[in-house]
C-alpha cells in the first residue's frame, strides 16, 4: 500500500464518517483540505496537508496489516480538529475489507504501487 493510498483511505473514512454531521467548521476544513482528488497529482487539496503527512509518515513501510494503526496515529496529529471518531470503532476486519477493494479497482495513485 503506498502512501496515497492510504491518505485516500483515511480521507474515504472520513468524508463518510462525517456526511451527515459536517456542522463542525473545523471538520469541513480537514476534509476538504484532505481532498486528493482536486489536483492531477499525487497530494491533497492543501498542499500542506498531504506535505505534512509524509514527514508524519518518515518513510515508513505501510503494509494493509499496520495501515489502520498508522492511520489512527495520524488522525491525533491533526491539531486544529478531533477527527479520530472516525477510526476508532473501526475493527481491523473492517479496514481490511475496505482496503482490499480499493486497491483491487482501478484507482488514482494505484499505477505506482508495487504488487
Amino acid at each position: 500500500m503506498s502512501e496515497f493510498e492510504l491518505f485516500t483511505m483515511i480521507y474515504f473514512v472520513l468524508d463518510a464518517f462525517y456526511e451527515n454531521d459536517i456542522e463542525d467548521p473545523f471538520i469541513s476544513t480537514v476534509i476538504s483540505d484532505m481532498n486528493p482528488f482536486i489536483w492531477s497529482d499525487i497530494g491533497s487539496a492543501d498542499p500542506a496537508m498531504y506535505s505534512e503527512y509524509i514527514d508524519f509518515l518518515n518513510g515508513r513501510t505501510i503494509t494493509i496489516d499496520n495501515s489502520l494503526d498508522i492511520a489512527k496515529e495520524y488522525l491525533e496529529t491533526i491539531d486544529y480538529a478531533d477527527v479520530t471518531d472516525a477510526l476508532k470503532d473501526m475493527t481491523t476486519e473492517e479496514w481490511s475489507s475496505y482496503c482490499r477493494k480499493y486497491l483491487a479497482e482501478p484507482h488514482k495513485g494505484g499505477e505506482a504501487r508495487e504488487e
